[in-house]
């Protein structure tokens, strides 16, 4: 039987008590911070599903080096400008990154997933010292559905399971997509310019080291 046929227990991680959620109990955010991080050693173990905007259903779970065929993929059906806003080098040095991101030396890595197992989404929490950064990447053909709100909820609850001081992440100006999706959250954002029209967007998180 196919894993994606099998019954997966499930985390809704806006019982974190973020911002912009319900709830915010320190006690009952560390157990299920712990619990998130805890899922992600369970291969096919779904970290938490959403709706997509649209209809449909998706999962997102944590990944590692096995799953690099399927990164590839996701990675082929994205076009050039999309890889471009994602990786330093590219379109054409972005495979060279995947092997590095999801070997979890460095961090945690999660995927989001159609019912019927197709990646459309791959997310990316590396430690930082007191700070954590997160990454995205969601197909072309899937922005805008909620997927990146998704895998944003999700490394936001490792991160905090890390007791990360902050979180940070590298856009460009214009991805709305990113942008979109940490807003979402209700931080309190702060936006810096860098050079080339990129952007650090930083925010404290509640229940850090600090």
């Amino acid at each position: 039987m196919d894993e994606w046929d099998t019954p997966r227990p499930t985390l809704h991680l806006a019982r974190l008590g973020l911002p912009g959620h319900a709830g915010g109990c320190p006690s009952v955010r560390g157990r299920v911070a712990l619990a998130a991080e805890a899922a992600l050693t369970r291969h096919g173990t779904a970290l938490t599903e959403a709706a997509l905007a649209g209809g449909g259903r998706l999962w997102v779970r944590g990944v590692g080096e096995e799953d690099l065929p399927a990164a590839l993929d996701l990675h082929a059906r994205c076009s050039p400008a999309n890889l471009v806003r994602r990786y330093p080098g590219g379109a054409g040095e972005a495979d060279g990154y995947l092997r590095h991101l999801l070997s979890g030396r460095h961090g945690r890595s999660v995927a989001a997933h159609l019912d019927g197992g197709e990646l459309v989404g791959l997310g990316h929490v590396l430690w930082d010292g007191s700070e954590s950064e997160v990454a995205l990447l969601v197909a072309d053909a899937w922005q805008c559905r909620g997927v990146g709100g998704a895998l944003v909820e999700t490394l936001l609850a490792l991160a905090v399971a890390r007791r990360s001081e902050g979180v940070y992440a590298v856009a460009r100006a214009g991805d709305a997509e990113l942008l979109g999706a940490l807003r979402a959250t209700g931080l309190p954002w702060t936006e810096s310019p860098e050079d080339d029209d990129a952007l650090v967007v930083s925010a404290r998180l509640p229940g850090g080291a600090a």
